[in-house]
């Protein structure tokens, strides 16, 4: 028994191990799309797509875990039609923004970056932040409110309020090799990115479309590591972010409104109520039938949405 385990975790090595050699050999596009524009923060830059008029009001979108600005290309779409001036920024280490050498993914030196970002738009935003993101994001609003017009919280991903103590798997992944591995497994593998997806949805046919697009940044060099030393920032509690505690939250005074999917198995619907009674939220808009993803599970229900929530920060309505 002893020896047939051992064989088995060693086969099980052996595969882990070819999958980092794999993601290694297939990263090696570095050349960023074109339109791509870059904001200087002082940690690197940040990368983005921009759409719409330049004299527009100013809104800046913030994806989620392995996303990045393409993935959002039809909001921005739908926006910039609308007169918006649209930034959809690559928040690091995805996209094609700058990794950084020491690895600072952190909400409270994200929200640094997306700080400098809006400086760069020489008046006050509406931030979009969906899932993962949406925790930079309202670190933002509680440490640069003047920057910001108003904040929509998409599925909002914020983990564990008032946290107690750190969890062993955000622990594990500061073990270099551990990271390495499982983000060669499960994030940057191309055959685990469709189930991965999938998994976010309600509607799951919906995502078949979009899994090019997550792909291609993906193919830049070094985009495993980079990967890796973001990953303990998905599992940690302990980070000094503003954004982790109920009463900073109550705190908030910019305007707040919610999109949510009423099928959400990531981020339950109970989470964005919660989310929307401490922050004292204008609106929260609940759509039927739609997981994790909102945008790209139901677009047309999504834009909708989404221009009611502007109306909401926009002219104040309740």
């Amino acid at each position: 028994m002893l020896r047939w385990a051992g064989l088995l975790l060693l086969a099980i090595l052996l595969i882990l191990v070819a999958l980092r050699v794999s993601a290694s050999l297939r990263e090696h596009a570095d050349q960023a799309p074109a339109g791509t524009v870059y904001f200087q923060t002082p940690s690197g830059r940040v990368a983005a797509r921009v759409a719409g008029p330049a004299d527009g009001q100013v809104i800046v979108i913030v994806h989620g875990t392995a996303a990045w600005s393409g993935f959002w290309k039809d909001v921005s779409a739908h926006l910039a039609g609308k007169g918006w001036r649209v930034v959809a920024i690559d928040l690091p280490p995805f996209g094609w923004s700058d990794r950084d050498p020491q690895s600072r993914y952190d909400r409270v030196t994200q929200a640094g970056r997306l700080s400098a970002v809006l400086a760069a738009q020489r008046k006050p935003a509406i931030v979009i932040g969906h899932s993962f993101g949406a925790g930079s994001v309202v670190e933002l609003a509680l440490r640069h409110p003047q920057q910001v017009r108003g904040l929509v919280l998409v599925d909002a991903a914020l983990g564990e309020l008032d946290p107690k103590g750190e969890t062993p798997v955000a622990r594990a992944f500061r073990v270099a090799p551990i990271a390495q591995l499982t983000t060669s497994a499960m994030l940057t593998n191309p055959l685990a990115l469709k189930p991965f997806l999938r998994s976010l949805l309600a509607r799951k046919e919906q995502g078949t479309s979009w899994i090019e697009t997550l792909r291609a940044p993906m193919r830049r060099s070094g985009t495993t590591s980079a990967y890796a030393a973001w990953l303990p920032n998905l599992f940690t509690k302990r980070d000094n972010a503003l954004s982790r505690r109920t009463a900073n939250l109550k705190a908030i005074r910019v305007p707040v409104t919610l999109i949510w999917g009423r099928a959400d198995t990531v981020t339950p619907l109970d989470q964005g109520e919660r989310i929307a009674a401490l922050t004292n939220a204008r609106s929260i808009e609940v759509l039927p039938g739609v997981g994790h993803i909102p945008h790209i599970e139901d677009p047309a229900a999504f834009d909708a949405a989404l221009d009611g929530a502007l109306i909401h920060i926009t002219e104040g309505g309740q």
